[in-house]
């Protein structure tokens, strides 16, 4: 007791010294969300909205089909709503047309009616005669060149109860291939590579010395620092994978006297450039939606970004056979292993290419095998279908157990990291990239990591539900209920002060960022008690269910990230005959047996399937 006693005496004496503006900014935020606690809500003038459209803005563009509009009440008590029609006062309204599915009815409490809405996207191709009408002193609308859309719009109105409501408004539009395909993915490829991959493949080439060194109880990189006027930080280590870098950008980059010149450079390229492709079809989100970044959204708002209309997929590209897509650029890395040992004239090289290239293509087929069985249970290749599937059904670990400890096994054995690093092995062979030396090495060296962080992003997007939170805690517009916010919220804080106490606790350098660590996760906990007082969470703000998504699917990938480098430092390394025969003998059979089983559970489970007679 006296020792903990200490600890917290000199932790709290830390935030008074070193971290007061930290303390007194996080303090004012807490004063802040309890003063807004214990507050009366504002009582408002307007008359209650009792029934709410889904999506809460309509948009068309000429491919677009009929879509669904789903009318939910929000009230307690059943209302009655006439049938919903297009607003004739508004200029495109012959443009647009209500499915026969819409009617008349009475909707129960909580309860929601679905119908469609169509658009004949003839009406505003130009030039053509149908003119939208000019209604109460509006202007004629200037003429559309031929071949080109101009943009509508109009409304669906409806009555609730017999009181107008305000209805929905419907937006026709026809956007540039640039604005809406090709600035969005640039700005997606920027902060997936600029913003994840590449500090995240940098962070790992510590995190796995530092790992090692605690397993093996030894200090690890501890020696590279930065000054900073009287202060040297040396933040345990991690600046190391910066003088790794400055180190291979001035190191001799020396090219064997006999090698082919041309595929000797091509190689490292072949071998990091696919590595990155592949990162084209993961969603590190669902959608985001443009003009509706701070309002809460439903999930038919989402879904319309989603596709597009309005906002975009938070996937770089997506592609209806996104897995096959995988697989044809993944494997390309095979080019650029056995191009660097022929390339370099020599036979230890070549050795080491032409079983790196046998290892990849022997456990490629056990991983196809895997991702098969994924398809006859969600009925997609499209990674974000595959997310969105495990929304409304169950997790892929929980549907395809098996699957998922065969696609982690191969996946470590595509990356050719220990315990599959025959290739490379220093005991066995001299790996196949022993003749380069400086940039080239490291690209080659970089790719490995960058191949993990990938095998890592398809273990959450197929089995671990990408960016949701388990249970369905994490909505569109918000968590699930105030319950699920809490307990994420305490979840979160828990794990934020604990790391910062620890964090605090190793050096004296430490002491700053521990206490800011530390304080964060007691912000999340002052959180997690608001929301189980207040409800708060069911309804937040777009955009920070888009920032917290990304959160959420990035630490699933950390997480698997540190999986395999445990993994890496407890299993020895495989013998190449055992190697083979666990690709061959043992995860062969074993996906073909898990497909099978899928194939036949699928078939006697599947709703409105029987097995004919």
């Amino acid at each position: 007791m006296t020792h903990v006693a200490a600890i917290l005496s000199r932790f709290v004496a830390t935030l008074a010294t070193r971290s007061r503006a930290v303390a007194g900014l996080c303090l004012a935020m807490v004063l802040g969300v309890l003063t807004t606690a214990c507050d009366e809500p504002p009582t408002s003038t307007q008359a209650p909205v009792l029934v709410k459209t889904e999506p809460g803005t309509l948009i068309f563009h000429p491919s677009t089909g009929p879509v669904e509009v789903t009318l939910v009440n929000v009230s307690d008590q059943p209302v009655r709503v006439d049938r919903p029609r297009i607003d004739e006062t508004t200029p495109d309204w012959v443009a647009f047309t209500v499915g026969e599915d819409a009617s008349a009815t009475q909707i129960p409490a909580k309860g929601s009616i679905t119908f469609h809405v169509g658009v004949e996207a003839g009406y505003f191709l130009g030039p053509g005669d149908a003119r939208p009408a000019v209604v109460r002193g509006g202007e004629e609308p200037e003429p559309t060149a031929a071949n080109e859309f101009r943009e509508g719009k109009s409304r669906l109105v409806f009555s609730v109860d017999g009181v107008p409501h305000t209805g929905m408004p419907i937006r026709f539009e026809d956007p540039s291939w640039v604005t809406q395909y090709m600035l969005p993915a640039l700005v997606k490829i920027l902060l997936l590579v600029l913003g994840f991959i590449m500090p995240l493949a940098s962070l790992l080439t510590w995190m796995e010395r530092k790992q090692s060194a605690m397993m093996q109880d030894r200090v690890g990189p501890n020696r590279a620092n930065i000054r900073i006027g009287g202060l040297n930080l040396r933040l345990w280590g991690i600046v190391h994978f910066i003088a790794d870098g400055v180190k291979m950008l001035f190191k001799e980059d020396f090219i064997p006297k006999r090698a082919h010149r041309a595929l000797y450079n091509l190689a490292p390229v072949f071998a990091v450039a696919p590595a990155l492709l592949v990162f084209a079809i993961i969603p590190f989100g669902d959608g985001i939606c443009y003009d509706q970044l701070f309002q809460p959204l439903s999930g038919a708002d989402v879904a319309q970004c989603a596709d597009g209309r309005g906002g975009t997929p938070l996937q770089v590209a997506q592609i209806d056979v996104g897995l096959l897509f995988y697989f044809a650029i993944a494997s390309l890395a095979t080019y650029g292993t056995a191009l660097a040992g022929w390339s370099s004239y020599n036979k230890w090289a070549i050795l080491g290419s032409l079983r790196a290239s046998a290892q990849m293509i022997s456990y490629e087929v056990a991983i196809g095998l895997t991702i098969v069985g994924a398809l006859l249970v969600y009925g997609t290749l499209e990674p974000h279908a595959l997310v969105k599937a495990q929304e409304t059904t169950y997790w892929g670990i929980v549907l395809q157990p098996i699957a998922f400890v065969l696609f982690f096994t191969a996946g470590m054995a595509e990356t050719k990291r220990a315990p599959f690093d025959i290739p490379e092995a220093d005991s066995e062979i001299i790996g196949y990239f022993i003749e380069y030396s400086g940039m080239r090495f490291g690209l080659f060296y970089l790719s490995e990591f960058i191949e993990t962080i990938f095998m890592a992003a398809m273990l959450a997007t197929l089995f671990l539900g990408g960016w949701g939170l388990p249970f369905g805690m994490l909505t569109a517009g918000g968590f699930s209920s105030a319950l699920a916010a809490t307990l994420f919220l305490t979840a979160v804080g828990l794990g934020l002060t604990v790391m910062g106490v620890l964090a605090w606790r190793t050096s004296k350098a430490g002491e700053l960022f521990g206490a800011v660590v530390a304080l964060v996760g007691v912000l999340h906990l002052f959180g997690a008690v608001y929301a189980a007082f207040t409800g708060w969470g069911t309804a937040i703000p777009h955009v920070l269910v888009v920032v917290l998504g990304m959160v959420i699917w990035g630490g699933k990938v950390f997480l698997l990230c540190g999986v395999q480098l445990l993994v890496r430092w407890t299993l020895p390394r495989f013998r190449y005959d055992q190697l083979m025969s666990l690709g061959w003998k043992g995860l062969l059979p074993l996906s073909i047996a898990n497909l099978v089983i899928t194939a036949i559970l699928v078939y006697l489970l599947m709703p409105g399937l029987t097995p004919a007679s």
